[in-house]
């Protein structure tokens, strides 16, 4: 099977059980003993770009806590049921979202996720989508994805959960499906420690542990 065929495969697959939300029943009994974190954010907004610099090592040091959803859609609009989209900084964003939302549904290893979406935000433009796909260890045909209903569907999805939560700034982020101005405030400013105050909040650091001293 070639890596086009795979992908798009994987990806279907993906599809067909959906995209799971924060108050999705099956993936919270997954994922009970995490911190939850949702990220809106746009591929060519300054301020997301901005706070890649923190989601890298955070999740990095921080990945056994916490389970989280990146959906890059922030300020986008959809017209048609997806036929035209309009983002905050013109075309090229459109494409970058869609490019976050095809990459990032070709795996279910958030730690490979994470690591291309930094990448690639910190990149100066997209010629590095192979290369920060393979650092990833990620498929990098991403094609078909791109230029076929999946692609579509993967951004209407983003903007169904985008539009749970009507951010006024993005990036937004939110912990455990519920957005909390002074949280947002305060992870902009410093993620680590509000992930912290967040882990010790809901008892989930395990006894002894100095990860967050």
């Amino acid at each position: 099977m070639t890596k086009l065929a795979t992908a798009a495969s994987l990806l279907l697959l993906i599809l067909s059980f959906g995209w799971a939300e924060p108050e999705d029943k099956p993936r919270e009994k997954r994922q009970s003993n995490k911190l939850h974190i949702t990220l809106l954010y746009e591929s060519l907004c300054p301020d997301s770009r901005n706070f890649m610099h923190q989601l890298g090592p955070v999740y990095e040091e921080f990945e056994d806590y916490i389970d989280i959803l990146l959906v890059p859609f922030g300020k986008s609009q959809s017209e048609r049921n997806g036929a035209i989209f309009h983002c905050q900084h013109g075309p090229a964003e459109c494409k970058g979202n869609r490019l976050q939302s095809c990459v990032i549904n070709s795996t279910g290893n958030q730690a490979a996720q994470v690591k291309f979406v930094v990448c690639q935000m910190l990149a100066p433009d997209y010629s590095r989508i192979d290369q920060c796909a393979n650092e990833a260890g990620l498929l990098t045909d991403v094609v078909h994805c791109l230029s076929s209903e999946t692609g579509t569907k993967l951004q209407l999805q983003a903007e169904l959960v985008t539009k749970q939560y009507s951010p006024s700034f993005i990036p937004t982020i939110v912990y455990n499906g519920v957005f909390d101005q002074q949280l947002q405030d305060h992870s902009l400013r410093d993620f680590r420690g509000t992930v912290c105050y967040m882990l010790r909040q809901q008892n989930l650091l395990p006894s002894g542990s100095t990860i967050c001293q």
